[in-house]
């Protein structure tokens, strides 16, 4: 029988220097990870802010174009929203108020119908808005590059109110 004159070795306790190592390198790696998408995703967020406020700004335009005789018109009409995509009236109001510009120019001739050579439909008219995130009221579309503003199309009908 043996018997053990000294108790046994204590282990040690903690990490290596190894093993911490290794775990802020994997911790490195998953934060730089993140930080990497983050841009990412802040700019969707605000690409999905811009189109949701372009379909509520041209859900107004279109219903207020669908009440009223403007779509006969052949002069463009200039509508103003806030931040929010809700109209705002230019006058009297902080610069600050106004987040969106958007114009609404018909064209001079009706939709021409694929197959009618030459024939236009006399109940729809095709109406343009432009679309300009500014707080300019006086934005000048005619003078400004393309690029640097929507452009949307729409057929509307012509009701005869």
């Amino acid at each position: 029988m043996n018997i053990p004159t000294s108790s046994p070795r204590p282990r040690p306790q903690g990490f290596s220097l190894v093993e911490v190592t290794l775990a802020l390198a994997i911790a490195a790696f998953g934060i730089t990870t993140i930080m990497g998408l983050l841009p990412h995703g802040l700019n969707n967020v605000r690409t999905a802010g811009e189109v949701t406020a372009a379909s509520r700004i041209s859900q107004h335009i279109l219903g207020s174009l669908d009440q009223s005789q403007t779509t006969s018109a052949q002069q463009n009409q200039r509508y103003y929203f806030d931040s929010y995509a809700v109209p705002v009236d230019p006058t009297g109001r902080a610069r600050d108020a106004i987040a969106f510009v958007a114009e609404v120019s018909p064209p001079a001739t009706d939709v021409l119908l694929p197959g009618n050579t030459g024939l236009n439909d006399a109940f729809l008219r095709r109406v343009t808005v432009k679309l300009k995130q500014t707080p300019v009221a006086d934005f000048d579309f005619t003078a400004a590059l393309p690029d640097t503003y929507k452009r949307y199309s729409y057929v509307v009908a012509k009701t005869g109110k």
